[in-house]
């Protein structure tokens, strides 16, 4: 994301620090001076001033990582690109191109390509010196071949002439779909600043993201600068001598944000120093915190005079409402993102059905194949069609709801009123506050809450009133009354004079709040809020029941705040001798007048109604996630679990069994004049024993229809819709002679057992994360049914050489003739497919082939290509640091921290990292999350080894063995050990009868057959994979191959590891099978001509 775009969300403007925040912050009043004049005085509270700075702070560090973001591989030399169609124009003059600065350029365009041309949806790329070309003709869409190829142009590019950019310019012009123009000039072009940007600026240019690379040349740095400045795009400078951004758009406009917050930093200064510009500031002390207790035993008169200064009115924002209410129009519900709500469209309950014939239940079996089943928040069971676009959108939407509760949650927890009394939503409030003797220890902490109360909730409402109670009961005002700043600063005056003495007459209180006259406007709600620290002087039931039967009748709400400190606990009755037995009946007193419970301490919110139930909340959508994750998960092993040999057995067992049947009773064969005569006796005799007596007297009577009637039906069979199908049918009526009349209607079609040509499945874009042999599983030429000698492996393929004994030799068969003959596998075979059919299996076999080379491109990028791929979500490395791997460490050590980031810290994958030698160490004691702090103490420790000693390969097995939670072992090593092979593998053997885990093994580059055998036969016993990192020469074979996929000459090279030696037969396999159906095409083809 690009500087602009991300200040959206992260400037000081949008996080409230600019330097209008901070004066909203202040209150104002005026102050005479001397005459007759008045000058403005500003209040602001350290505590306000002080979180204010520390926020200025937070946000100049960020925007420094930002920086320091920007400045990283690529970006740093180019830039951040926008768009998604992007047009490249690379400056291959002879100064830019030079021998000393081709090399350098080729690298930095190659990361280009890796880092961000690769995530854009449409590339054109244009080399420009004396003359321009470019790669394609048209812009053409991102895939793994059209990288490929723009990585094979970048290496052959070479010095041509001089620097004819406006040529470029018109040339890309053309490609009006492009929306981002990169252009990279190395030297001074041939045309002028003028000319170049009257040219832009005449045309409606998508915009340009101009660079100088590593160019000092005024003119070439202004001509970079005016270009974007034109097009309202982005100029980037870098020069590589120095190895710095010189200059930069993005960087610019962080540059100038830290700027604006140095700038409130220093007026932060100047309000402490008591004046802002021509107004004077007062910074007054934080009010009466938590910890008052100890200044108010040291310095009574300090904080008698702190309560004593005036309240400092707070506007307030929108209306407050309670977190109930809150999640009525922010919850999953109101955002719609209740899951059963999102399966119902595709989720169906199961079929049940008495089968009278069978004598049982019987149940549906579809969804075995192609649901995966689901328990409903009923408790049933459904079959579930699983749209996975949809889940990864909704889970993404989920964590956005939980991230907006987590929000709320902050805000509730807040120092202020808040965090005492929660938020106060009614518009007429009554407060009640115990002022027993037993609170005479925290009457601070009592005036405290109030004066935050008073200052922060109170001045939007509609009236209010304050009761303080201990054995008597007093109001400030006989009746509520508008909350104004005179009004409020009376009743905090009032609260002043308030001394906490006598019992706790809780009940008489709240009967004063509670039989309060009604409001004449009864759309005003009205709360009631009590703050106390302990239980009343009454028994609780009887306060409960009397709350409950008053707040039926009147619309009123009872909140109950709870504060205790740490003597409280000797204060409680015998019945209640814990904190939370007395909390337990004022929670009840809350919900009893449908109000909030709120527990506090001098530590924080033990308790809230309002957080309980955003917690629940998120819990629910993380309920939700979770169960998302494992329907992915459910869908993949079902996806996983089919393999080949199920399919082959469905094939036999519907090519095999189902002929029995057939042959069990053939069609009868066409009618004869003597089988037509016996039908005749027959139709007589039964005519006779029915008696029949009927006759039609002409040719012009009525005859009645007579219903097709089955020869070879039985008269009580039950035959199924598909057999009777298979029977040939008659219809019999009877002739002027009186003689029956027999038409056959209908006779048994023969069915076709010819293998049609399948289309392939829809291949996903996406890699998924898991072994060659897996995934085979899948998109294998077997499962997709692609495998050309199955499909000239039928009957009809069949060339029959039979021996005639009549003239002593073989005889082929008469349509042996007529179609082709072609070995295959050592046997016969007559092509008996059509040249449109094997031209079909050559473009389907052409979309495997390249989504095959995308996954092999896959597998040879970044760690997977030195130590394949992590499978689990629980993972422990096993590090050989021996003597033998000496020459091995500092590339293993760049390859781990590759690992780390790529794979672990990407996909969210706990770990850890064992080394061994003579002895094991570990990096933590158990398996840690993989945060980027712990990713990155990971990096460095690694960093830290060095080698020497034996190799304790079983002591390191058993130790990874030891965590619970591991599910995956990846050794990595040269297969040498102090211990006997043979040993460590009855160890492990042993090992797996108390645990199911699975071992990975991993090595550079074996020499030693008997240790490469070993470590593949290690990992193979526990379900593994075996893993070589192939060399440079086979990589670059590889990739070349890939590029150019009709080339018959190359051969991929043999792979020892698992992963990659699948693959490649598959693809060699693939590439056998279209060299054969292009011949077999050719020879029908030349077949038919001869014709």
């Amino acid at each position: 994301m690009n500087s602009e775009k991300w200040l959206e969300t992260c400037s000081l403007e949008s996080c409230g620090l600019s330097l209008s925040h901070l004066l909203s912050l202040c209150t104002t009043t005026l102050m005479p001076e001397r005459g007759d004049g008045v000058c403005k005085q500003m209040h602001i509270s350290t505590e306000s001033l002080n979180d204010f700075e520390e926020q200025l702070y937070i946000a100049i560090e960020m925007y420094h990582d930002q920086i320091k973001w920007l400045t990283q591989g690529s970006k740093k030399v180019f830039g951040v690109l926008n768009g998604s169609r992007v047009g490249v124009l690379v400056d291959t003059s002879d100064l830019n191109c030079s021998e000393e600065r081709l090399p350098d350029l080729q690298q930095d365009l190659l990361t280009l390509i890796e880092e961000q041309l690769s995530l854009k949806n449409q590339l054109h790329l244009l080399s420009y010196g004396t003359e321009v070309s470019s790669l394609w003709e048209e812009p053409a869409y991102t895939c793994p071949l059209r990288l490929t190829e723009s990585r094979a142009w970048v290496m052959q590019l070479q010095a041509s002439g001089g620097c004819d950019l406006l040529q470029a310019v018109q040339r890309v012009m053309t490609h009006t779909q492009l929306d981002t123009l990169l252009i990279i000039l190395g030297s001074c072009p041939d045309q002028t600043v003028d000319v170049i940007c009257d040219y832009l600026a005449q045309r409606r240019m998508p915009s340009v993201h101009a660079v100088a690379y590593n160019c000092s040349s005024p003119v070439a740095i202004e001509t970079v600068k005016r270009m974007a400045a034109v097009t309202s795009g982005k100029h980037h400078l870098y020069f590589a001598a120095l190895g710095v951004v010189d200059n930069s758009t993005d960087v610019e406009l962080l540059w100038a944000e830290i700027k604006a917050a140095r700038d409130v930093l220093a007026q932060i200064q100047s309000m402490r120093q008591g004046q802002l510009g021509d107004r004077a500031v007062t910074v007054t002390e934080s009010e009466i915190s938590a910890g008052l207790d100890s200044v108010s035993l040291s310095d009574p008169v300090a904080v008698t005079c702190a309560l004593s200064a005036p309240l400092y009115i707070q506007s307030t924002g929108p209306a407050a409402t309670s977190s109930s209410e809150w999640l009525k129009s922010h919850g999953l519900k109101a955002q719609k993102l209740d899951l059963y709500q999102l399966l119902a469209r595709n989720a169906y309950s199961p079929q049940e059905m008495f089968v009278p014939i069978l004598g049982k239940t019987v149940s549906s079996t579809v969804h075995e194949r192609v649901m995966v089943q689901f328990e409903w928040h009923d408790g049933t069971v459904k079959n579930l069609h699983v749209d996975l676009p949809s889940l990864e959108k909704y889970q993404r939407r989920l964590m956005g709801a939980v991230r907006l509760c987590e929000r709320r949650v902050q805000w509730l927890n807040r120092t202020g009123s808040r965090q005492i009394w929660g938020t106060v939503c009614e518009q007429r409030v009554q407060i009640l506050v115990d002022m027993s003797g037993k609170n005479a220890h925290y009457q601070l902490h009592i005036q405290h809450a109030l004066r935050l109360l008073l200052q922060e909730q109170l001045v939007n409402k509609h009236s209010f009133n304050v009761i303080v109670f201990g054995t008597d009961v007093q109001s400030w005002q006989q009746k509520m009354v508008p909350p104004t700043h005179k009004n409020l600063q009376a009743v905090w005056q009032w609260i002043l004079g308030m001394e906490c003495v006598g019992g706790c007459n809780t009940l008489a209180a709240l009967r004063r709040a509670l039989e309060e006259e009604p409001c004449e406007d009864s759309l005003l709600t009205h709360g009631v809020y009590l703050l106390t620290t302990g239980l009343p002087d009454q028994e609780m039931v009887s306060v409960t029941a009397y709350v409950s039967e008053r707040c039926s009748i009147v619309n009123l709400n009872l909140h109950v705040c709870l504060f205790t400190g740490e003597d409280i606990q000797s204060c409680p009755p015998s019945c209640y001798a814990t904190l939370a037995d007395t909390a337990r009946p004022l929670r009840n007193l809350a919900h009893a007048g449908n109000g909030r419970f709120l527990w506090m301490t001098e530590m924080g919110i033990v308790e809230s109604d309002d957080i309980t139930v955003l917690i629940g909340e998120m819990e629910t959508a993380a309920n939700y996630f979770q169960k998302c994750s494992d329907l992915v998960d459910s869908l993949i092993q079902k996806g996983s679990s089919r393999s080949s040999g199920e399919s082959l057995f469905q094939e036999m067992s519907t090519s095999t069994i189902q002929p029995q049947s057939h042959r069990a009773k053939l069609p009868p064969p066409r009618p004869t004049a003597l089988s037509r005569a016996r039908l005749v006796s027959k139709q007589k005799n039964r005519s006779a024993e029915s008696r029949l007596a009927w006759r039609p007297s002409s040719s012009k009577a009525d005859i009645p229809p007579v219903q097709s009637a089955d020869i070879n039906r039985p008269a009580c069979s039950s035959k199924s819709a598909d057999q009777r199908r298979t029977k040939a049918s008659e219809s019999v009526f009877y002739m002027e002679d009186g003689y029956l009349g027999v038409v056959f209607t209908k006779y048994p079609k023969p069915k076709s057992v010819r293998k049609l040509i399948n289309t392939v499945v829809k291949l996903p874009k996406h890699e998924d994360i898991c072994s060659t042999k897996q995934w085979l599983r899948r998109f294998g030429l077997k499962n997709l049914k692609l495998d050309l000698h199955k499909l000239l492996s039928g009957p009809e393929c069949s060339h029959h050489n039979t021996l005639v004994p009549s003239v002593h030799k073989r005889v082929s068969a008469k349509y042996c003739a007529i179609f082709p003959s072609v070995h295959i596998n050592g046997t016969v075979k007559h092509l008996h497919v059509t040249p449109g059919e094997l031209k079909q299996y050559l473009n389907q076999t052409e979309k495997l082939m390249q989504r095959y080379s995308q996954r092999m491109e896959w597998l040879l990028t970044g760690s997977r290509h030195m130590f394949g791929s992590v499978l689990e979500k629980a993972v422990c490395i096993l590090l050989d640091v021996s003597g033998s791997m000496t020459a091995y460490l500092p590339e293993l050590q760049t390859g781990l921290a590759s690992l780390i980031w790529d794979q672990l810290h990407a996909n969210n994958v706990r770990f850890n990292v064992l080394v061994f030698s003579e002895e094991v160490r570990m990096w933590q004691t158990a398996l840690v999350q993989s945060s980027e702090e712990l990713c990155m103490d990971a990096v460095q420790w690694l960093n830290q080894l060095s080698t020497h000693g034996g190799s304790s390969t079983l002591q390191a097995l058993q130790a990874g063995c030891s965590f619970e939670d591991a599910e995956g072992l990846y050794l990595i090593s040269d297969g040498r050990s102090d211990s006997s092979h043979s040993l460590i593998l009855r160890e492990i053997d042993t090992l797996r009868q108390e645990k199911d885990f699975t071992i990975h093994t991993i090595t550079l580059d074996c020499h030693d057959r008997a240790s490469s055998e070993f470590l593949k036969c290690l990992a193979h016993k526990t379900g593994g994979r075996f893993h070589q990192a192939p060399d440079s020469t086979d990589t670059a074979v590889v990739r070349k191959l890939l590029s150019d996929l009709c080339s018959a000459d190359l051969v991929l090279p043999t792979f020892e590891g698992d992963d990659m030696r699948r693959l490649a037969e598959e693809i060699e396999k693939l590439r056998f099978f279209q060299k054969q159906a292009k011949t077999f095409r050719e020879t029908i083809l030349e077949w038919k001509n001869l014709e």
